[in-house]
């Protein structure tokens, strides 16, 4: 059932937009959607390189519009705004301190922390990075980690497929169980501002 979501043009447009949620820094791993589209191009629902680069420009475009928020917006509104996306005061401090001292180098190295890949964004924007730098060293710091996780999906196919069929047998309550996660998640977010 599962697998059918991500055959065809809807599988395609699946990836691109779940990958633009991980780029701006919404608890959506790229850490399990791209590994699902190296398992599904094993089974011939999606073809491995379109699904790497789609996954990939929908990164691109996530830290594009986080680049974009922190460029236009600045500092109060991070500090306002930024706990919805776990970015405080101390962590964007973090970031903006790494990023002055190693520039360019900072956003391609990030690409490769989870629970950081987004957030070198905040800084990159806030301090003005060229954006034709920005762009080609965020493309492929994403491209390089998400041809990886397409890579171990493809590979370890046969261990995907039983994670994959146990999804597939509970994956109404799943869904249930992930929305709910989502909404305390904001709630909690919201209430503590």
């Amino acid at each position: 059932m599962l697998g059918y979501v991500f055959k065809g043009l809807y599988g395609y447009a699946l990836v691109f937009a779940l990958m633009v949620l991980e780029g701006v820094s919404l608890p959506v791993p790229s850490e399990v959607v791209m590994p699902l589209v190296g398992y599904y191009a094993s089974l011939g629902f999606i073809d491995p390189v379109l699904g790497l680069l789609l996954g990939t420009l929908g990164s691109l475009v996530g830290s594009l519009i986080d680049y974009y928020t922190a460029y236009y917006l600045g500092t109060p509104f991070l500090l306002r705004y930024g706990r919805l996306f776990g970015l405080d005061k101390n962590r964007l401090g973090s970031l903006s301190r790494w990023f002055s001292k190693y520039g360019a180098a900072a956003v391609f190295g990030f690409r490769f922390l989870p629970g950081f890949r987004a957030l070198i964004s905040f800084p990159a924007g806030l301090a003005g990075m060229r954006i034709v730098g920005f762009v080609v060293v965020t493309f492929l710091g994403h491209l390089i980690w998400d041809s990886i996780l397409v890579y171990i999906g493809y590979a370890f196919a046969t261990q995907w497929s039983i994670i994959i069929g146990l999804v597939d047998r509970y994956l109404y309550i799943i869904a249930v169980i992930a929305v709910i996660v989502i909404v305390i998640y904001i709630v909690m977010k919201l209430r503590m501002r």
